[in-house]
């Protein structure tokens, strides 16, 4: 077998077919586990040279896709040469998807020469080849209809009905949006103002120069269809993890250290296990915990978010260095993992095991790197490290409750572990000085008087998340309970309940009386803090309707909340109701997640 590293622009500038054999499954790659962390990846390319200066910087960073194995048939001379695809199918096709909506994007926003460049690479001279021939890559015979209308110059035609067997369509589409959304600037809260031509070259030379795969072509000889069951049906998948520990090992070895027993009493017990294998959630994309931990421990040593898929090869790259200890940096990833691994153990009514919940409820786990730097430095007390815990979680939630963006909070985690490795015996001051420091939309601590006013008078109910609804309101009902409260078992499912039904002009209707204004003031409360609240769910469905004298009884006779329990001595429930709670409540919060100028933190 030939390997040969290619580019996209390598790959696909040459008149040539790559062919899927009809044996072959049909395309199924999906946003979540591929197109999502695809994008994510290239963002993360696009940003890097954003960061270190733009178009003189491109030579430093680069993506790689993975390999493709192809058999080249015997083709006449002066024919454009084919190749049968044994493996990498799916990235094929997704590579021609990905270029063909970028073409589409940039002609839709005027970039017509980036475009121009960019369907080069999906089809071949017109003069050499026709019909079905000038496409590059040809897919099994179930995706050909709709790969052929999204290839095309304009795109699938207006009206074209949707095939839900197959997934071609959606992939179009979803490349299509994301990179339309770059090129036109991205959202308001963070606009880029750069000119809309400099935006597209940018894609189009990373698209075309910095992605790229390894290509196999098979010699006389090789039996392809062994080659395509071993590499599709056999073994695990490898993990950027085991190829980190083939290399450490690699240099222990020629280092003379003893590895047999750094494996078996060191890497062993710690990181040869299932549990780095489990898929965890962060954000929209499921990864293997141990490529999550690899991507933390990297951002948290090295002061840089590196792309998931670029895990081994900055490893590699950047910690592998000369001079470096085999022995130590073995014991290092495994005394790391083991505090990593802590994080699921906190016993739940420890200021660990809450802030540790809470995190992902808030779906926050970019900020683990400074977490696992808070925990593995032995600089940092206990006290200390509690204090910045809580600060960590009173920013996050502050944010989350006003919904403020967390798109960018992949730029800020590592200034922020900078600044704390600068002063590790104050990480907390540290800390606090980073998330207070900051006046930006995108990444500011909001301060009392703006949670306040949010939380009183807008809708909260259908905007923010029901699990951080649910969260808030379980923390103020822990703020109530005190050290001889019994504690809620920690498996308890609370849902959200409506005081004043949603639909209340049915079972809770005003006065004949009532004037438009009356009705207004009632909607306007309907979503808002002081009108929810959190019970179980067969609670939930007994109360559902009702009027407030049942529902009052309800809560007097089975809730144990001590939320509720205030609730249960109001002999009614209206517009001052919902208001008066709705301060309290707020206020509740202030306490619990304290702003930037809390006396707290003095």
């Amino acid at each position: 077998m030939k390997p040969a590293t290619h580019t996209v622009q390598e790959l696909f500038e040459r008149d040539v077919r790559y062919i899927v054999p009809l044996y072959q499954r049909p395309y199924v790659w999906n946003e979540e586990e591929q197109w999502g962390p695809l994008w994510q990846d290239i963002t993360a390319l696009l940003h890097h040279q954003e960061d270190t200066g733009g178009l003189g910087n491109y030579a430093q960073w680069s993506h790689f896709l993975g390999a493709i194995v192809l058999d080249q048939e015997q083709t006449a001379p002066g024919r454009i040469p084919r190749f049968t695809v044994i493996d990498g199918q799916q990235r094929l096709t997704t590579l021609q998807l990905l270029v063909a909506a970028a073409a589409k994007a940039m002609t839709e926003v005027g970039a017509d020469n980036d475009a121009e460049i960019l369907r080069e690479l999906i089809s071949n001279n017109p003069r050499k080849a026709k019909g079905t021939d000038l496409l590059k890559v040809w897919p099994t015979n179930a995706n050909r209809e709709a790969f052929v209308a999204v290839m095309s110059a304009d795109g699938p035609p207006p009206g074209r009905r949707d095939d839900p067997s197959n997934l071609i369509d959606e992939a179009f589409d979803y490349f299509t949006t994301q990179i339309g959304n770059y090129l036109r600037g991205g959202d308001d809260e963070d606009p880029d103002d750069r000119p809309v031509s400099e935006r597209a070259e940018q894609l189009r030379i990373t698209l075309c120069d910095l992605l790229k795969v390894v290509s196999i072509t098979l010699e006389p000889g090789d039996n392809a269809q062994v080659i395509f069951e071993t590499l599709n049906a056999r073994g695990t998948p490898l993990l950027s993890l085991d190829l980190v520990k083939n290399a450490v090992f690699r240099l222990a070895t020629n280092q003379s250290h003893d590895t047999d027993a750094l494996y078996e009493h060191v890497w062993r017990p710690q990181l040869d296990d299932d549990y780095w294998r489990q898929k965890r959630r962060q954000g929209r994309l499921n990864r293997p915990t141990g490529e999550l931990f690899l991507m933390h421990w990297l951002t948290m040593r090295l002061g840089n978010v590196i792309p998931a898929t670029e895990l081994f090869a900055t490893f590699n790259k950047r910690v592998l260095t000369g001079g470096v200890d085999a022995k130590a940096l073995i014991n290092e990833l495994c005394s790391d993992a083991a505090v990593m691994r802590s994080f699921d153990e906190f016993p739940a009514e420890s200021p660990e095991g809450r802030f540790f919940a809470r995190l992902t409820l808030l779906d926050a786990g970019t900020v683990l790197p400074i977490v696992l730097l808070l925990f593995r430095s032995p600089e940092v007390s206990t006290h200390r490290r509690r204090r910045a815990l809580h600060m960590l979680e009173s920013w996050l939630a502050r944010r989350a409750l006003m919904r403020m963006t967390a798109k960018n909070y992949n730029r800020l985690i590592p200034t922020l572990v900078g600044k704390l490795k600068e002063n590790l015996e104050h990480a907390d001051d540290a800390l606090h000085a980073g998330l207070a420091g900051s006046a930006a939309m995108v990444s500011r601590w909001p301060d009392d008087e703006e949670l306040r006013d949010f939380l009183m008078t807008r809708d909260v109910y259908g905007t923010v998340s029901q699990p951080r609804i649910v969260m808030a309101l379980a923390a103020v009902e822990e703020s109530l309970r005190a050290e001889k409260s019994e504690h809620l078992p920690s498996d308890r499912k609370l849902t959200l309940e409506h005081l004043l039904p949603q639909d209340w002009k049915t079972h809770w209707p005003l006065p004949d009386s009532a004037s438009p204004s009356g009705e207004d003031a009632r909607a306007a409360r309907l979503h808002r803090l002081g009108n929810l609240t959190i019970v179980t769910h067969p609670l939930n469905a007994a109360m559902s309707n009702s009027d407030w004298k049942t529902k009052r009884a309800a809560l007097n006779q089975h809730s144990v909340l001590l939320l509720n329990s205030r609730l249960s001595r109001r002999e009614e429930w209206n517009e001052e109701a919902i208001d008066e709670r709705g301060e309290w409540l707020a206020q509740r919060l202030i306490d619990i997640w304290p702003g930037p100028d809390a006396p707290e933190w003095k």
